[in-house]
């Protein structure tokens, strides 16, 4: 039996077996209502007014929260931990649909791209400081006996290890 075995029960693997299956048919249902109702509203744009691409707004506004269903699923799935890193993938990818979005928004009404850059840039700058943040301080490795250790974490116990040898001398 390996070390991963040992730390889960039969009954919390099932547990997290009925989990991921949930949540998986969750997101399938929810990209299926999202292509029909999106393909309804397609329709009826192209019936009323095919002038204006008015279906593009809910389109792309329902795709972040399906883009969002859909990472918070793989990062379940594939057991991102901490849940620290779990958060900055997650801000990440909410940053990058909502600027689409805004895109989409800025060129549908006014035919060119000129201020959906201001968000852009200012939300791009604020992702990155985040993202920089956690590599510095709250990354996380996984020591040889399988703890998972933040940067500051093996920082404290390094220093006690020098005071433990300052202390034996």
């Amino acid at each position: 039996m390996s070390e991963t075995d040992s730390r889960f029960s039969e009954e919390s693997l099932r547990k997290i077996a009925e989990q991921k299956v949930s949540f998986r048919a969750s997101l399938k249902m929810h990209s299926l209502i999202y292509l029909l109702a999106n393909s309804l509203l397609g329709f009826i744009n192209y019936v009323l007014s095919p002038d204006f691409l008015w279906f593009l707004f809910p389109l792309f506004a329902w795709l972040i929260g399906l883009v969002i269903h859909f990472t918070l699923y793989l990062l379940y799935a594939r057991g991102v931990y901490p849940k620290l890193k779990r958060t900055v993938i997650l801000i990440f990818i909410i940053y990058f649909f909502v600027v689409l979005l805004l895109f989409v928004i800025n060129y549908v009404t006014l035919g060119e791209i000129n201020w959906a850059l201001y968000p852009a840039v200012f939300g791009g700058v604020g992702v990155f400081i985040v993202i920089i943040t956690y590599l510095v301080f709250f990354r996380c490795k996984i020591t040889q006996s399988g703890d998972i250790k933040t940067k500051k974490q093996r920082a404290i116990e390094k220093e006690m290890k020098r005071m433990r040898q300052r202390m034996e001398k």
